[in-house]
């Protein structure tokens, strides 16, 4: 509930300036494309993203006396798609729970489900299903159908480490995955009103071993 957790959230200097250039990114009125998180073990990092997947859950501004003030100016006029990866959540040999019973492997396959649905998912089906990396260009062209669009990545490296080494699997190899991180991130920049936001770990015990690193 949007309210809810905005009455009980405090608004940091460091909150205000996430939730404000995320609101300008999406409105495409300025704000950074890429953002990374990089706190520690209790440093807020989910409480962040909460805050960013509450703010653009389709309560306006106006009806969040938190934010009225903080987003003066700034509107977002068309639904905001959303997708959201949590790495610990689901393993490289799981399928991604969706409503329509589709076999989705991948995390591109899992994002483009969630920002288009069916539609979302067509558009890269065969990259989804052979576990191949889905390129900037076709990226590009799925955030321009369906945004604006925020995609929150939490815990990814421990997604990432998991696969290490490993080949042949379901969800695309170490290095498939890798060349994904590079396409979405290059995608994200030049697709306007589309935002991507991703935890990293910022202690060396988080951040695991050779994989991780």
């Amino acid at each position: 509930n949007p309210s809810e957790f905005f009455a009980r959230t405090y608004l940091t200097q460091g909150l205000s300036v996430l939730l404000k250039g995320a609101a300008e990114r999406l409105a495409g009125t300025g704000g950074d494309p890429i953002v990374e998180l990089q706190t520690n073990f209790g440093g807020g990092k989910t409480h962040s993203l909460l805050a960013l997947y509450h703010m653009v859950g389709g309560t306006k501004f106006q009806d969040l006396p938190i934010l009225e003030q903080l987003m003066e100016g700034i509107t977002i006029n068309d639904k905001v798609n959303r997708a959201v990866i949590v790495g610990t959540s689901r393993g490289p040999m799981d399928s991604a729970e969706n409503k329509d019973n589709l076999n989705i492997m991948t995390t591109w396959g899992d994002m483009a489900y969630q920002l288009g649905g069916i539609e979302g998912y067509e558009m890269l089906r065969e990259q989804d299903e052979k576990g191949i990396a889905p390129g900037s260009d076709l990226l590009g062209k799925i955030f321009a159908r369906f945004s604006p669009c925020l995609i929150l990545i939490d815990e990814w490296v421990a997604y990432l480490r998991q696969i290490y080494k490993l080949e042949n699997l379901p969800s695309g190899s170490f290095d498939v995955n890798l060349s994904f991180v590079q396409s979405l991130t290059e995608a994200v920049k030049v697709s306007p009103r589309t935002l991507l936001v991703a935890t990293l770990p910022a202690s060396q015990i988080e951040v695991g071993g050779e994989g991780g690193q």
